[in-house]
């Protein structure tokens, strides 16, 4: 019973998620732009956000942490200066990939343009204009 309920959820769910139809969505030249300041904004945010949190944990670390004559009170100052420090630093490590794709995506919208291309037909087509707006992709090969 329960493999067949279980086999029949499963029959649904690929016949709806072959169902649905996914459209791609076309960024333009702006979108890119505004894509990446804000992916810049988010990873400058992390980083100093990050190192501020670290180098205070680092700074409750030190003035907590004794080897000798160690209070309960210098133990949890320690354990929170500690965990406040790998906090930071895995925010600030955190904010790399956003550095990441806000470059690609600033690379993107410097390579999208909008300009009129020829248009490649007979020279006796008929009334066809000669030129089409067009988007252009460049890649660079370097």
């Amino acid at each position: 019973m329960k493999l067949s309920l279980i086999s029949a959820i499963m029959f649904c769910m690929v016949i709806i998620g072959n169902t649905m139809q996914v459209s791609a969505q076309v960024m333009s030249k702006q979108d890119y732009i505004e894509k990446s300041q804000k992916q810049k904004k988010t990873g400058v945010k992390l980083l100093v956000g990050g190192v501020i949190v670290g180098t205070a944990g680092a700074i409750i670390f030190n003035e907590n942490f004794k080897i000798y004559n160690s209070t309960k009170a210098n133990d949890n100052g320690t354990i929170v200066g500690g965990a406040m420090f790998a906090v930071g630093a895995l925010a600030a490590l955190g904010s790399i990939p956003y550095f990441i794709s806000s470059s690609s995506n600033a690379r993107n919208a410097a390579q999208i343009s909008i300009r009129n291309e020829p248009f490649h037909g007979t020279k006796y087509a008929g009334n066809f204009p000669r030129s089409i707006p067009s988007l252009t992709y460049t890649i660079p090969l370097n």
